[in-house]
């Protein structure tokens, strides 16, 4: 492996703002860096003052540059380095710097590598972003149901490689119980800007089960721009008495509420991936996703959880009873979450994947 072509990440954050993509280009250093591949990590929108203690790390090491808005900066450093290193990869966690890895590559097409997801590919994408777009030698789709909208946008299916995304065991010493606590909780994890994640779809279904389970309680973690909406919403089907929007929390408040729920639901319409259902069987909860995206592949239906029909309040409010009222049903799922999780979404199987999906590059690229 010495003797092949070292790779350059292209990203925009990963130690100075969260969410999913920025912990995919956490994850994408690391990995890289453990296995002898990474020659350096350009995050074109990081800044180094506001860098956790891991991104602190990374860039007192050298790895990592941070450019925050010096634009002009970047374009320098970015053009001085292909210079000096022409035989480099170059590795783009996103479409926004797909055409700028061709640029730096020479054109050299099978020398870059661009990350798909999905919501990305939904948008009215500039020329230059779908130009490279098809003409990458190299994808990886963190799922099938993001190749399918690749491969509907005209790329080739042959230069889509798919790689399931995974997740740090949250609580490898934990004692999991399947007892009830005599709470119904529902937990939905995720932004609240967009509506395609199902929202709508658990506010009436919480309306629907309330007379039947009075005890029921539905808990939304996320911010977002339309958290209020959100809430003026819940307040208009009068469910604030049991419906609660905790906003962002920190990573230990984020822990208690997946360790206090009785089942995870968010049933999306257009989910690339979906780690929260992953970090929600790490925590061993049945997982409720649609039938529409990639919870498919993350979500075993009937084994793990449900995949219902999205949009469908109704059905969904049937899978939520199903689970309520069979205590052995739950526990069975439970297990089989956590048994899912350690076999395929934790973090030892994600970063397999990853290098095997690196080393093939790497090799095809030569």
């Amino acid at each position: 492996m010495s003797q092949l072509p070292f790779i350059n990440v292209i990203g925009g954050y990963a130690y100075s703002a969260t969410g999913g993509i920025e912990a995919l280009n956490r994850f994408i250093i690391r990995q890289t860096i453990e296995a002898g591949m990474l020659r350096k990590a350009f995050l074109l929108w990081d800044d180094e003052r506001s860098a956790t203690t891991e991104g602190r790390e990374m860039y007192k090491k050298g790895v990592v540059r941070g450019f925050g808005l010096l634009r002009i900066k970047c374009a320098l450093v970015l053009a001085l380095h292909a210079l000096r290193r022409p035989n480099d990869l170059w590795l783009c966690t996103h479409i926004n710097y797909a055409f700028l890895g061709m640029l730096l590559s020479f054109w050299r097409r099978r020398r870059v590598c661009l990350f798909i997801y999905a919501a990305e590919l939904d948008v009215e994408m500039t020329f230059l972003k779908r130009f490279a777009l098809r003409r990458v030698g190299y994808i990886v789709a963190i799922s099938e149901y993001s190749k399918a909208k690749a491969v509907k946008m005209g790329v080739d299916a042959d230069r889509i490689t798919v790689m399931h995304l995974g997740s740090p065991d949250p609580c490898p010493n934990r004692k999991f119980s399947t007892e009830s606590t005599g709470q119904n909780q529902i937990l939905f994890v995720g932004r609240m800007d967009e509506r395609y994640k199902g929202q709508d779809e658990l506010l009436d279904a919480v309306l629907l089960l309330r007379r039947r389970f009075p005890e029921v309680r539905l808990v939304f973690i996320g911010g977002g721009r339309n958290l209020d909406e959100w809430k003026r919403e819940a307040g208009a089907r009068e469910l604030l008495d049991i419906v609660e929007f905790r906003g962002r929390v920190s990573d230990d408040d984020l822990c208690r509420a997946y360790e206090s729920a009785t089942v995870f639901a968010m049933p999306s319409r257009n989910e690339g991936f979906g780690l929260v259902y992953v970090e929600a069987m790490a925590y061993g909860l049945p997982c409720i996703g649609g039938d529409r995206d990639a919870a498919r592949e993350v979500i075993a239906h009937g084994e793990t959880g449900f995949c219902i029909p999205a949009g469908n309040s109704t059905a969904l409010s049937y899978a939520l009873q199903t689970l309520f009222q069979s205590p052995d049903l739950r526990t069975r799922f439970s297990l089989a979450s956590r048994e899912r999780f350690l076999a395929h979404f934790c973090a030892p199987k994600y970063a397999e994947r990853l290098v095997r999906v690196l080393v093939e590059w790497r090799m095809s690229s030569v």
